[in-house]
């Protein structure tokens, strides 16, 4: 595929989303990393090499000040600069990133003064984040099969009708679901809920003195509102599949609530894989609907699986994004959105994880789930590197925060995480790879009311989770300071044996001084010795970690019962299937990239323009020919690709 004409430059130096697939992205990295990464979709800038670490260790810790120069091979904005280094002052801000050797002077001493974390095969990245999941739920273990454990589902209320899923607002469970989160480097969640501390809640309304919202507004800067809308058009204890008629759904037209006022708009739409899933998307979009533009810049939907070319064209020319829960949506329906056709037509995917009822425990495991269906069934559409944009700058952007997360680049906040790149060849690879075994440190940007009443207002960077030994060396925060004083008994982090690999954690020093400034309550109505209790209160709960495959963990094979199975087969046989969707090849309008037939398609597979290749591995799904339009997701410009050289 060539692009013809690009109208505007996007945000990362080149069009992420049109991008061809690429082959292999790099050389075998050294010990000291001084062998020159080669990246086929980002460019390697080589800084320096770094030495090895202390044995034992991937990063080695020199104290200085509550300022973090961080070295290693960091993932950058629009580059990556191996050997690098990231400049955090004490303020949790981002002041550089780049080479030292390129640093403003004026930056000098502000990195001499820094407390020192150098990793020499330490990938450094942005803290991921988890644009959907409902935190809520979370200490649900896997939803058990239905009777007929190959049922999968057409319609969000096939299942829903007969479930029953229990919700949980403690503050121990749902403390304990963020703590999960945060231990594969997830420093932000839209996740429908939350608790004070651990990871920043992105949702409206939940806990926004306690996060970096209150630093905004003392600042003079509005909070983003991100509003989420699980049932855009029904009523929670509505079961209907309207087909057709968007009057027969109870909100339509739409009311427009949420989607008016706020800046992000997240709606769950197109739920399933029947004409009734796909008409809550044309009911959303449709001009009849009081005039609300629902589709537009600030929407990013949730699932948006019974999808068709022209949603994926509405979407993408109205500026729409796609939030991707491939592992939920393979357990309940058997397929997911047609990503491949919407990566092509321009709308821009970041992935949530759901719910632990049907999704993954965490973006680690979402992160592999999406990379199985990329290697397997995707016929490779996606490099890791659009695998971690859609983990990190691609949320930032779809929530509306890129101003302040979602990438390392120089005013933004100091969420950080560090992944164990030892030993890979692809840097991308480590993240995601990420488990809370491998996690090397996760940092966020925190502000927090002192623990003093009156007292200033404390701001700086705040380590979450990570090796235990690179965790003691950090320096201490003022919460940790203070902390005797007002007869907490410290240290504020606990020691916890992960896999055998000896790490720490510390949501304490964010919780602890709720209950002493007469807020009403306390710190999760928990004792101050955190760890114990919390497993105590969590004993029923989904675990916080695992070594192996998570337990009972629900599939991400495409599968439904009579139709296909997700078994690949490439012999010579006649019935060879190479992309796993129970269509032949020799009848297969896509035959290395998955696209079954859909209860929505009227019994054939997708093809919108007729052409004979299917809308999932056609670069121009709505024209016949080999040239047509799409949509750069960052800049909104038109541009021209030419498909003859597919």
């Amino acid at each position: 595929m060539k692009i013809l004409l690009q109208k505007a430059n996007s945000t990362f130096g080149s069009l992420l989303v049109l991008v061809a697939t690429m082959g292999a992205m790099f050389t075998t990295e050294s010990v000291a990393n001084d062998k020159k990464l080669k990246v086929a979709d980002a460019k390697v800038v080589f800084c320096e090499a770094l030495p090895a670490p202390t044995t034992g260790r991937v990063c080695d810790v020199t104290p200085g000040s509550p300022a973090l120069l961080i070295k290693g091979n960091v993932l950058g904005a629009t580059k990556i600069f191996q050997g690098g280094e990231v400049l955090v002052d004490q303020t949790g801000l981002i002041r550089y990133v780049g080479c030292s050797a390129d640093r403003d002077a004026a930056l000098d001493g502000l990195a001499a003064s820094a407390t020192g974390i150098e990793c020499a095969n330490g990938v450094i990245s942005p803290g991921l984040i988890n644009s959907h999941e409902h935190l809520t739920f979370d200490q649900n273990h896997p939803m058990p099969p239905s009777a007929n454990p190959n049922d999968r589902y057409d319609h969000r209320n096939d299942w829903r009708v007969i479930s029953n899923i229990p919700q949980d607002f403690s503050q121990p469970r749902v403390t304990w679901s963020e703590l999960r989160q945060a231990m594969v480097g997830t420093t932000s969640i839209a996740g429908g809920g939350g608790s004070p501390g651990v990871v920043r809640n992105l949702d409206l309304g939940n806990y926004p003195l306690f996060d970096d919202l209150l630093w905004n507004v003392l600042a003079g800067e509005p909070p983003t509102v991100i509003a989420s809308d699980t049932f855009p058009l029904e009523a929670g204890n509505d079961f209907t599949q309207n087909v057709g008629d968007c009057s027969n759904y109870p909100d339509f037209p739409f009311l427009a609530g949420a989607a008016t006022f706020a800046d992000a708009y997240v709606p769950h739409v197109a739920e399933g894989i029947n004409a009734a899933a796909q008409n809550e998307f044309a009911c959303l979009s449709s001009t009849d609907n009081n005039g609300v533009d629902v589709m537009n810049r600030d929407a990013a939907l949730i699932h948006g699986i019974a999808l068709d070319a022209d949603d994926g064209n509405t979407l993408a020319s109205q500026g729409a994004k796609l939030i991707w829960s491939p592992r939920s949506n393979m357990a309940l329906y058997g397929n997911t959105a047609p990503v491949t056709m919407l990566k092509k037509q321009g709308v821009l995917l970041s992935l949530g994880t759901d719910w632990t009822a049907t999704g993954s425990m965490h973006l680690g495991r979402e992160m592999l789930c999406a990379d199985e269906l990329n290697q397997t069934y995707y016929d490779t559409t996606f490099s890791n590197r659009d695998l971690w944009l859609m983990v990190t700058y691609n949320p930032a952007v779809s929530l509306q925060v890129d101003n302040k997360i979602g990438s390392l680049t120089a005013g933004l906040f100091g969420d950080i995480a560090i992944f164990d790149g030892t030993g890979m060849e692809d840097p991308f690879r480590a993240v995601i790879e990420a488990n809370a075994d491998n996690m090397v440190l996760v940092l966020r940007r925190s502000a927090l009311p002192s623990p003093l009443v009156g007292g200033p207002l404390y701001v700086g960077s705040v380590a979450i989770y990570g090796d235990a030994l690179a965790m003691q060396s950090l320096p201490p925060t003022f919460h940790d300071i203070i902390a005797p004083g007002r007869g907490v008994p410290v240290p504020l982090c606990e020691s916890i044996n992960v896999c055998g690999v000896p790490k720490s954690i510390c949501p304490l020093r964010e919780t602890w001084w709720v209950g002493g400034v007469g807020a009403g309550f306390s710190p999760m109505s928990l004792s101050y010795d955190f760890l114990n209790p919390l497993d105590t209160a969590n004993a029923s709960s989904y675990g916080l970690f695992f070594c192996d495959d998570p337990i009972d963990e629900p599939t991400c094979v495409p599968f439904r019962s009579g139709e296909y199975d997700g078994t690949i087969v490439s012999s010579n046989d006649p019935v060879k299937d190479r992309d796993g969707d129970g269509i032949p090849d020799p009848a297969d309008n896509c035959k290395k990239v998955f696209n079954p037939i859909r209860p929505m398609d009227g019994g054939v597979q997708a093809d919108a323009d007729s052409d004979g290749q299917g809308d999932a591995c056609d670069d121009c799904p709505l024209e016949a020919g080999e040239t047509c339009s799409a949509v750069d997701p960052y800049t909104g410009a038109v541009v021209t690709i030419d498909s003859s050289n597919s």
